[in-house]
């Protein structure tokens, strides 16, 4: 038996148990060894503490608590939400009110009329038309060619 089987049979002694070779074996490990008599010993002792511990009783209601809770878990997002305590419902009707009202109060730009967009400066109409005429011209020397390619090279 090896330092490591030792170790591990003191650290779980549910495991097989040792035929007459192997327990000789365990308890000269033990003899040679007071670091792991001592782990041994204090192994015991955890495990005597253990048996000693006696469990509390659930309450009466503990079943019943336990498959209403289940049966609340499994219902849908929606349902627990709309059939759930106003609390939490109230804070989100209020933050949606404030944005809402911060929308609609704060985010109103006048808007021209159309009779009004209609009728602007006649500097500025002139003005536009004057770019609009230059565009024009520009767009007509780009598609003009003034030198036509001859179909005979080194003519021009």
């Amino acid at each position: 038996m090896t330092r490591e089987q030792v170790l591990d049979r003191i650290m779980d002694p549910t495991g097989p148990p040792l035929d007459e070779a192997e327990q000789s074996q365990f308890e000269q490990w033990l003899e040679r060894e007071p670091e792991l008599k001592a782990v041994f010993e204090q192994q015991l002792a955890l495990f005597e503490t253990m048996d000693q511990w006696e469990t509390a009783e659930p309450s009466a209601g503990f079943d019943e608590a336990v498959y209403a809770r289940i049966r609340r878990d499994g219902e849908p997002f929606w349902c627990r939400f709309l059939f759930a305590s106003w609390k939490p419902a109230l804070g989100a009707g209020l933050a949606a009110a404030a944005v809402l009202i911060g929308v609609f109060a704060f985010d109103q730009q006048p808007v021209d009329e159309p009779a009004q967009v209609a009728v602007k400066s006649a500097a500025e109409a002139e003005y536009y038309q004057q770019i609009e005429r230059a565009l024009d011209d520009v767009e007509m020397l780009i598609d003009f060619e003034a030198f036509p390619q001859s179909s005979e090279p080194g003519r021009s």
